[in-house]
């Protein structure tokens, strides 16, 4: 399916300077450092998508609707930099190395913006956006993974949710126009989202280990067992994208037609308030 929702730019600015619980999420550490795992990769990783997709944004130019949304994903993904990074300095006076562990992340792609072709870091792009897709369903559908979340800390991650689902296909269909023939196109996105798929669990589980340590909270074991059963078992966000993420396979596979515009309508209520505010 084809569908074009009204990316907006919402600069938005959240004080995570406040007094934020260090367990903001169901007072869990192990749940709580999931998601501060996440935060970390972003403002760099979101710099890289950027990057690559107005590598190629003077061939769509052509193409007015592609235009403005390329423009509207690079606003949105802008902010998400900018407020991650704000995210991740509290983290940083936490004393749990988040700056370390955030060196990492640029230097992984300031490796791949050498290394890889313009369209390969795009194949990246659209592998970790199908990713934070997939992730945000999870997040605006399920309140429940969040219910006993600090709200301020729900804000965020729901803005965050909300905005990486009005713009999930852009960089995709940037891709179909620039990525040669079908197969070509096909062929290089599942190789890559094979790649993708084990360097971003890797990296996560990575950041969530060393964190762990800066907590002391490496051999509570049975905090562990809880994160696992809240990923997988309930409310279970990670067991639930596994039919999604087998979707990309398909050589007909379009992000739109995980048709999710309900989610996009009610949250653009909630999130458009704090724009008010």
């Amino acid at each position: 399916m084809t569908y074009a929702p009204r990316i907006v730019r919402r600069d938005l600015h959240f004080d995570m300077q406040a007094d934020i619980p260090r367990y903001w999420l169901n007072g869990d550490a192990h749940q709580t450092r999931y998601f501060d795992a996440l935060s970390l990769m972003f403002p760099d990783g979101e710099r890289f998508f950027i990057d690559s997709v107005r590598a190629f944004r003077p061939e769509v130019t052509d193409d007015a609707s592609l235009d403005t949304a390329v423009g509207g994903f690079i606003g949105q993904e802008a902010m998400h930099s900018r407020e991650h990074q704000a995210y991740n300095d509290r983290l940083e006076g936490q004393g749990v190395g988040a700056y370390a562990l955030m060196d990492i992340v640029r230097e992984v792609q300031d490796r791949r913006a050498r290394t890889l072709p313009p369209i390969g870091q795009l194949a990246v792009t659209i592998c970790l956006e199908h990713f934070t897709a997939m992730l945000a369903d999870q997040l605006l559908r399920h309140p429940a993974i969040m219910q006993k979340a600090d709200p301020r800390m729900v804000a965020i991650w729901r803005w965050h949710a909300l905005e990486e689902t009005e713009h999930k296909s852009v960089a995709f269909d940037v891709y179909q126009r620039v990525g040669g023939t079908a197969f070509v196109r096909w062929r290089r996105r599942c190789r890559a989202m094979f790649w993708i798929t084990g360097l971003f669990t890797f990296r996560t589980w990575q950041f969530m280990w060393r964190l762990s340590k800066d907590d002391g909270t490496r051999k509570d074991w049975r905090g562990w067992l809880r994160l696992l059963g809240f990923l997988f078992i309930a409310p279970a966000p990670i067991a639930r994208i596994a039919g999604q993420w087998v979707t990309w396979f398909l050589p007909g596979f379009h992000p739109w037609k995980h048709d999710n515009r309900d989610l996009i309508e009610t949250t653009r209520q909630d999130v458009d308030k704090l724009v008010g505010a």
